[in-house]
């Protein structure tokens, strides 16, 4: 492959944030002889089927970006979450992220490891904010929706981490009560929370 072929090549998978799916490199039409042999040059990489990263630029993401590209409609949320947001002493082991009910759990890469929760379309869009991080914006759930959450799937985080997120969150400067309790009754934890609040407070 010539030389300005593999450059012309690195300047669209540039404009796209360095990650392509399969179906738009042959709308650019790049070939999948092409993918092979870039993939044999080295210059690309296999993320997972159907993904492919320009090697070199992909060293400059960290993984909650490459998370972001690989699952674009997923939002960062519950243990990921409540790490940035400090009301959690379990360092997962995986990034977690929620997306809709109605999708299909996407195909999950090797690297980095993902854990998928669900929710309605309905409470998607409840407490996502942006994030910087590192000088770019992750979608991300804020703290009144991460706690709700601990306790929205608590038979799968256990109920021990539950109550000490939300033991933390009350230990925070910026809590929104009122916030947190709108949140728990639209997702149906409000009798479980309102009673620890109470006798936190």
């Amino acid at each position: 492959m010539k030389c300005e072929k593999i450059k012309k090549i690195e300047r669209i998978f540039e404009n796209n944030k360095f990650i392509l799916k399969t179906v738009k490199l042959r709308e650019y039409g790049i070939s999948s002889r092409d993918i092979s042999e870039l993939l044999n040059l080295g210059y690309l990489i296999k993320i997972k089927t159907g993904y492919y990263g320009w090697k070199s630029n992909l060293y400059g993401l960290d993984d909650y970006e490459l998370v972001q590209q690989i699952i674009p409609h997923g939002i960062i949320s519950v243990f990921t979450a409540a790490e940035f947001h400090g009301i959690t002493t379990v360092n997962p082991v995986k990034i977690s992220v929620t997306i809709k009910s109605n999708k299909a759990k996407p195909i999950l890469p090797d690297y980095p490891p993902i854990e998928i929760f669900y929710t309605s379309e309905e409470n998607f869009n409840m407490g996502i904010i942006s994030l910087e991080y590192e000088g770019r914006l992750l979608q991300i759930y804020n703290k009144e929706r991460t706690v709700c959450d601990f306790f929205k799937y608590i038979n799968r985080v256990g109920n021990d981490v539950a109550i000490e997120s939300l033991k933390n969150y009350m230990l925070c400067k910026d809590k929104n009560l009122q916030l947190l309790f709108e949140y728990a009754k639209k997702l149906r934890v409000i009798k479980y929370i309102k009673p620890y609040v109470e006798a936190l407070l």
